[in-house]
């Protein structure tokens, strides 16, 4: 069973003075006892690289009580902005900057166009988990925050890895899991806070600067440079964070998110269009 629930508001420029553009943002929450889809199994789910907690999150834990899986998606991201503009740059002969140009200057600054692509989502969700089977004894259950002033924060650690936790962090929850504070082990029957962290969302922006050089009769060379995640931005993905309590690696992310995993990259085109 899942709810989706969303708000969204879109800004929309038509083609005018050179410039269209599209802003979209989406105020959104998705709810669900588990993610996975019908064809994964509690062995081969998509945490089958991460020993941290269970290999498939959405295994039901106590199948008296499935309801206590309850819990935001794996993939529920509340804020998402996306944004694509096509704007034709004002330099040049008849434009608004150096309309005066002629001959061999107005080829060079005249007839660019410049489109990107942008998207940005906050975080995406991820848990911690126990390191025995209280409840069900094929899969862990997942912990519960006893301090909800305890909030997950990237950061590179001493040793060069990604970490989502502090170290004075770590130490509290290690140390505390016997007391349970700030995060406790589950108790016999329950099946813990699914999701209760965030990790990273999406940020990623490309771009491409364009112009067509007419030969007369002959058709037109056309130039593209293009530009992928322009900001060399890295984010990690949240399902590849260690979770399991008392784990040397808690917190510690091993893999990248989606159209993040290359860095940034650049291509040139040269197109001869008759």
């Amino acid at each position: 069973m899942s709810y989706y629930n969303a708000a969204e508001i879109s800004l929309r420029h038509a083609n005018a003075h050179g410039l269209q553009f599209d802003i979209n943002y989406t105020f959104s929450k998705a709810i669900d006892m588990g993610s996975d889809a019908e064809r994964s199994t509690e062995f081969s789910g998509p945490n089958s690289n991460n020993p941290s907690i269970a290999v498939s999150q959405s295994s039901i834990l106590n199948t008296w009580k499935p309801y206590l899986n309850r819990a935001v998606a794996d993939f529920d991201t509340r804020h998402i902005i996306t944004a694509d503009a096509v704007y034709q740059l004002p330099f040049g002969k008849g434009k608004a900057l150096l309309s005066q140009a002629h001959g061999a200057v107005n080829e060079v600054i005249g007839g660019w166009q410049y489109s990107g692509i942008f998207r940005a989502t906050s975080g995406l969700p991820f848990s911690l988990g126990e390191p025995g089977y209280t409840t069900n004894w094929q899969q862990p259950s997942f912990a519960v925050v006893t301090d909800p002033t305890l909030k997950a924060h990237r950061h590179i650690a001493a040793d060069g890895s990604v970490t989502f936790f502090s170290t004075d962090q770590l130490t509290a929850i290690n140390n505390g899991v016997s007391t349970g504070s700030p995060v406790r082990l589950p108790y016999p029957g329950e099946a813990g806070e699914r999701n209760f962290f965030r990790g990273d969302g999406y940020l990623d922006l490309d771009s491409s600067l364009s112009k067509a050089f007419p030969i007369k009769e002959y058709g037109a060379l056309n130039f593209t440079w293009s530009v992928y995640n322009v900001t060399n931005t890295v984010r990690f993905d949240p399902e590849s964070i260690t979770g399991q309590l008392t784990n040397g690696s808690l917190g510690v992310a091993s893999a990248v998110l989606g159209g993040n995993q290359t860095p940034r990259r650049m291509q040139f085109a040269l197109r001869y269009d008759f």
